[in-house]
Order: C-alpha cells, then structure tokens, then sequence
C-alpha cells in the first residue's frame, strides 16, 4: 500500500513536471529537442548522470555481483569514471559545433561533416536499432519492481511506465526530460544510500556483513570471482567498453549540445565520476552481501537482488521508496531515449521534410517507438541472459563501435566519408562474427575486437581514399 501511494505521487510529479515544460516551451524545434541550450552545470550534471544509471544499475549491477562479486565495482566504477573524460574530449567540441551549426542530434553532425546524406542515414540507424533493446530493458526492470511490489504481472507494470513516460515526454520535450532527470537523480542517489545503510545495519554493520559474506563465499572478494568471470580479458574489455560505449548513447550523445556553456560541461565531468564512485558500490555491496544473508536466488532470477534484500532487511517504507528510487533509474534513462531516438528520427530521415512539422513528427514518433518498445518486452525478452548480459550483447557492443568515427570527424581532417562507412559497416558485422562465436575471442568481449577492426578499416580506408 505504501509503494502504491508513493508511486502515485511519483508519477503526478513527473507529469506535473511535463505539464509546467510544456507551458514553459517555446514551441521551436530547438526548445523541444534541446531546450533552447540552457542546461546549466546543476541541470546537465543530473541528466546525464540519471540518463546513464539505468536498469543495470538497480538491477542487473547487483544481480551480477550476486553472481560474479565485488569485481563488478572495478569494471562498473572505475570503467565508467573514466569514461567521464570523454565528456570533454568528446562533448566539448559536440557543443561546440552544434552552438555554430545549429546541429541537433549526432547523425546530423557527421553527415554535415562530409555533406553525406547516406552516412548521415546510416550512423542513425546504427544508433535507433542499437539503442532499441536499451530502451526495452528499461520497461523490463520497471515491470519487474512493480511486480515484486504489487504482484501485477510484470508486463503490466512495463506497459504502465511506458505511459507516463511518453505522455510527459509528449508534453515537454528536453525541457520535461531534464527536470525530470534532476528529481529522479535525487531519488536515485539518496534511496540507494538509505538502501545500504539499513541493510548493513540489519546485518550487524558494513564489517559484519562483508565477513558473512566471505565466509559464505570467499571467491566473490578475489579475482577471478564467483564462475571465473574476471579474467584479464574481461578486465580490459570493460575498462575500454565504456570508454568508447557510453557516449555514442544517443540520449547522452545529445545533451552535450544542451550544455548552457563549456563551464557546464566541466563541471559534469569533475561531479559524474565523484558520485559514480560511491553510488556504483551500493548495489555491488547488496549483491554480495545477500549470500552472507543466505538469499537464495533462482539461476535467471538474479536481477532481482536487490529488490529481495532491501525488502527482507529494511522497514516496509524504505522498501517502497528504494523501489521508486529503482523506477526513477529506469525512467530517467528511458524518457531521454524517447526523445533522442524520436529527434533523430524526425531530422535525419530523407523524406516527410516540409509535409509535417518537426516536432509534430518527432511526437507521433514517439508514441510509435513507445509501441515498438512494448512489443519488443512482449516478445524478446530472455530471462536467462539477465539485463547485464543483454546490454552488452547488443546495446554497448554495438554503439560502441561508431566511436572511432566520431574521434575522427571531431579531430582527424585527414578522414573520408568512405573510411567512415567502411569503419561502422564492417565493425557492426565484427561484432555479430564474435558474439556468435563464428570467429574466436580469446576471452574478450567481442566489442573489443570490433572496436578494434573498426579503427583499422578507418585509418587504411582514410590512406587509400579521397577526402573530397
């Protein structure tokens, strides 16, 4: 009953929200897709940070280290620390283009780059069918949570996130999404840190409960971990997999060009990796510590973690605003793939320009991506991969490799729009050859190796062709 009055009131807020973004628009296109570029460094600070921590972070971040142990924290925080550097090499200079050309989603500047309609086309479906499943995963974690609260059947509780997301979305574009972002933020961060601290309490506190755990299950404290996962190629492809992943997200792609000033975006990259390097330990401390607690979880069911440990070893009500604080993860990221997904869609088409507004377009787009999300949890879901292992077969793995591209375009004059093509065409076959294991990995991710092929083809391909 509690996490039912919470949700409600969670749910009137980020409508409310989208209401007051709406009434607040300006009703041009760069308003709604960007909010006119007046993203300060508080504001964009919490976007980008509530746009990054998702389903994995709640969910398949705990259920993984339940299964593998506190190796998860290296790869996870300090991969994704890191990665906060790219918020600079990469962003400023995104920021910097987009405030001079006017360009509003990634395709647009890489295709502007070489006046390349088809590179433009191509690097934006990249991103839509990569980010498609990313975007599922999402209402996948919210219907589990809202399940485990309320005993609704988890694809109800997807299809109703999935709502209210795209009704405030509808209503205020970037605008909606940024406000939204910064109140999950807080949600977020603070429910995870009063998550930890009840539950090390329950369990005699932070030395107690890491010592029941070690003497439950030692291998989870010492590499390689529980199942052998951390090898040294596991390590180092997960140290480079979010270096080169997590900015082609388009939806953070994106809010670097929302950026109010580069002040901002230094800001955001000195904050992101300080609070990633606390909050990324919570789940990763639940995970372990639930096999001293002695939780038994059903191989396929380990997403759910986190959930059974706050609600066995926290009062009722901190159960219930941990779990909104779960939702709030989920929805944050999914409301701004909504919107980058639907402002790429509706620019970077060839065809529809001038029969229909852009925003008009990008609306209806939204609904129909909303749709196809629902379809996607309705009949692609494997519950045996887990989210962990599905965002990086496919979501991480393949953006990862437009990566180099876009280095090359921001810095390399010497590149060519052919090097590029052949780059993302043969890298994003690379990545399907080593997932399916038709060529051998030794050990490492097959993004490592697609990345890999994907800066070779580009630098031999940029020698052997024109630039014109």
């Amino acid at each position: 009953m509690i996490f039912i009055v919470l949700l409600i009131i969670y749910f009137i807020l980020l409508l409310t929200l989208g209401f007051f973004a709406h009434k607040r628009s300006k009703k041009t296109a760069e308003d709604y897709f960007l909010a006119n570029r007046k993203f300060g460094p508080i504001i964009l600070f919490f976007t980008l940070a509530a746009t990054n921590f998702s389903a994995f972070t709640f969910l398949g971040f705990a259920g993984n280290a339940y299964k593998t142990g506190f190796g998860q924290y290296g790869i996870m925080a300090f991969g994704t620390g890191i990665m906060a550097i790219m918020f600079f090499v990469i962003g400023r200079r995104v920021w910097f283009l987009g405030k001079k050309k006017g360009y509003m989603t990634p395709p647009e500047l890489i295709g502007d780059h070489f006046k390349s309609s088809s590179l433009r086309v191509l690097f934006m479906v990249v991103m839509v069918a990569f980010t498609i499943p990313y975007l599922a995963v999402q209402a996948i974690g919210s219907g589990l949570i809202i399940q485990s609260m309320t005993n609704v059947n988890w694809q109800v509780g997807a299809v109703l996130t999935v709502v209210v997301i795209t009704v405030y979305v509808l209503f205020g574009g970037m605008k909606a999404s940024g406000w939204t972002d910064v109140l999950q933020g807080f949600i977020m961060i603070f429910s995870l840190t009063v998550a930890i601290f009840f539950i090390a309490g329950s369990l005699g506190g932070f030395e107690n409960a890491n010592t029941m755990a070690f003497e439950s299950n030692p291998n989870l404290f010492m590499r390689p971990g529980g199942g052998d996962f951390f090898l040294l190629q596991i390590w180092f492809s997960f140290m480079i997999l979010w270096i080169f992943a997590d900015p082609m997200f388009p939806q953070l792609f994106s809010r670097f060009y929302t950026a109010k000033d580069e002040k901002s975006l230094k800001t955001s990259m000195i904050l992101y990796p300080l609070v990633v390097s606390f909050l990324f330990l919570f789940p990763v401390l639940i995970g372990v510590w639930a096999h001293g607690a002695g939780l038994e979880v059903a191989a396929g069911s380990e997403d759910l973690v986190l959930p059974l440990m706050v609600k066995e070893y926290t009062p009722s009500f901190v159960y219930a605003f941990v779990m909104i604080g779960a939702l709030a993860a989920l929805m944050s990221t999914a409301d701004s793939q909504l919107l980058s997904l639907s402002t790429m869609l509706s620019r970077d088409l060839p065809f529809l320009k001038n029969k229909i507004s852009e925003i008009t377009f990008a609306k209806i787009l939204v609904v129909l991506l909303s749709l196809f999300a629902v379809f996607y949890v309705l009949a692609g879901y494997d519950p045996n991969v887990g989210i962990m292992g599905s965002l990086v077969s496919t979501t991480f793995s393949g953006l990862a490799v437009l990566c180099p591209t876009v280095i090359a375009v921001l810095y390399w004059k010497r590149t060519t729009k052919y090097a590029c093509f052949s780059s993302i065409i043969v890298g994003e076959i690379s990545v399907f050859l080593f997932q399916y294991e038709y060529l051998p990995s030794f050990g490492f991710l097959s993004a490592i190796w697609a990345i890999l092929i994907a800066v070779v083809v580009l630098i031999g391909v940029s020698y052997f062709t024109s630039a014109k």
